[in-house]
């Protein structure tokens, strides 16, 4: 314990030290021009075409009040009868997890696209698929088919489980190895820009309003089409060229593109060196499991997304608006609170990159474990007095909380989508089989959790009434929490292999 806290410790000095020196900030500078302006095209078409799909997951947040009315009227005018509360729960929980369970089926996609298509052309695939989704949901009122909702989200989740997985890996792989830590936490940095946006997208004034709500579940086409129109003109991993197609000089051709040309042969020469010390074209699942210098690398992989999923933070982004109106907020203003603490994870989320090589991994993760375990009791308790006694404050008090939930897991939220492209970096042939595998089990943990929120919080609403079962309703989160942060703790010291934490 004592360890733990000073972990804690030095990660509160380091943010703390922002200052840099004249040489550092020059040397920062200099990096920009390292880099081609193909190149930083490249990675803002990708990350707004690919990486901002959680838009999708986030968009069912504000709009539930206006798309709930509209699932119980359709219900009533095609069977002559509403929903009961426990069937509309479940019903909802299945519209809001959709995009999970695609997201799992697209995970497992992952290895097979990026090694058969390729790292650009299988975000190509991807954004077609996605241009179809958007229009079913689009269509979804017009033929008054809540369940063309469900499929067209199940197929926009299947884009954003294989971007989860394909965006690391050619982020990444278009990155000289120096600078993948920063160009693995872009594609996070997105997903809280698009998490935002679709709280703001939401709002009854934008598009959240009974007519344009089809249209807001239905934005990310446009983002998806971007993509398909631009991409193609950026080039292929240089990686991917060179060892799956074995193309030395397309390649180079590709190096080329992303940076300037006093930097390419260096940077091609780190890529044969990583593909000459790692055992590449031999990778397979269960190797993962089986040889000993992987499965160490393995479960920490795993163990970094299942920490995360049991933050709760899928249940705070699905249904924080639903969190505000149990601190007996107005509808209104459960939205703009809503909004606010998408902006508030959105900022903390742009301070990873500086963070994550300031701090460390290691020292950051459990930072975010344990200040997402605090609030979570903060907010236990607050909801709690709610119930128990009369105080007023009781409700400022749970809005508080969930802003500060916000802010400390939005600085460590990139580290487990980035980390396991990064641990494999020596055994390079098991990078895509090892990320399909992470972020099959992240998606997996994001479909059981968010879907059992709902229905879990009723049982204990019907058990201990009102608003205790709701207080109770995040006591599965603050166990796993800190089970998962002695966990951390204890396993990545004791792999030698991961040097950067």
């Amino acid at each position: 314990m004592k360890k733990l806290l000073q972990t804690c410790e030095t990660m509160v000095i380091s943010m703390a030290q922002f200052h840099d020196s004249p040489v550092e900030i020059c040397r920062s500078i200099s990096l920009l021009y390292m880099f081609t302006s193909r190149y930083y095209i490249t990675v803002i078409v990708v990350a707004i075409g690919a990486s901002a799909q959680f838009y999708s997951y986030g968009i069912v947040n504000p709009t539930q009040p206006i798309l709930t009315n509209w699932i119980n009227a359709t219900y009533q005018r095609r069977y002559a009868a509403l929903m009961n509360k426990s069937q509309f729960n479940i019903f909802w929980s299945f519209v809001v997890s959709s995009v999970s369970i695609g997201a799992i089926v697209g995970s497992l996609l992952t290895r097979w696209v990026a090694e058969h298509c390729g790292r650009r052309n299988g975000l190509l695939v991807n954004g077609i698929v996605n241009v179809l989704g958007a229009l079913l949901v689009t269509l979804t009122k017009v033929l008054r088919s809540p369940e063309m909702l469900i499929v067209g989200r199940l197929l926009l989740g299947a884009c954003m489980g294989l971007s989860s997985g394909l965006v690391p890996i050619y982020l990444m792989e278009i990155t000289p190895i120096k600078y993948r830590g920063v160009a693995g936490t872009v594609h996070q940095v997105a997903v809280a820009f698009s998490d935002w946006f679709s709280l703001f997208v939401g709002l009854p004034v934008v598009m959240g309003s009974e007519n344009l709500w089809p249209f807001a579940f239905g934005l990310p086409g446009l983002q998806a089409l971007l993509l398909c129109l631009l991409l193609p003109f950026s080039p292929e991993s240089p990686k991917y060229l060179l060892v799956t197609r074995h193309n030395e000089s397309e390649a180079f051709h590709a190096v080329k593109q992303f940076v300037h040309e006093q930097h390419a042969q260096r940077f091609l020469d780190d890529i044969i060196n990583e593909a000459a010390t790692s055992d590449e074209g031999t990778g397979s699942y269960r190797e993962l499991f089986t040889r000993n210098d992987l499965r160490i690398t393995m479960v920490v992989s795993i163990l970094m997304m299942i920490s995360q999923q049991f933050t709760g933070c899928t249940v705070v982004f699905a249904y924080s608006t639903d969190m505000f109106m149990n601190a007996k907020l107005s509808v209104d203003l459960a939205r703009y609170s809503t909004l606010a603490i998408g902006i508030v994870y959105f900022v903390f989320a742009c301070l990873a990159p500086i963070l994550i090589e300031r701090v460390g991994r290691r020292s950051l993760s459990l930072f975010q474990l344990i200040t997402c375990d605090i609030a979570l009791i903060l907010l236990t308790i607050f909801t709690a007095l709610q119930y128990y006694s009369t105080v007023k404050w009781a409700s400022y008090g749970s809005i508080g909380a969930l802003v500060f939930y916000m802010c400390v897991y939005g600085v460590g939220s990139p580290i487990p989508w980035m980390i396991t492209g990064e641990l494999f970096t020596t055994q390079a042939s098991f990078r895509a089989a090892a990320v399909t595998v992470a972020v099959f089990v992240a998606w997996t943990f994001a479909f059981i959790i968010s879907s059992a929120y709902l229905p879990f919080q009723e049982i204990l609403r019907i058990v201990y009434l009102q608003l205790v079962g709701v207080s109770f309703s995040y006591l599965p989160f603050i166990i796993f929490i800190t089970i998962s942060t002695f966990f951390v703790f204890l396993l990545l010291p004791g792999n030698s292999t991961i040097g950067f934490f």
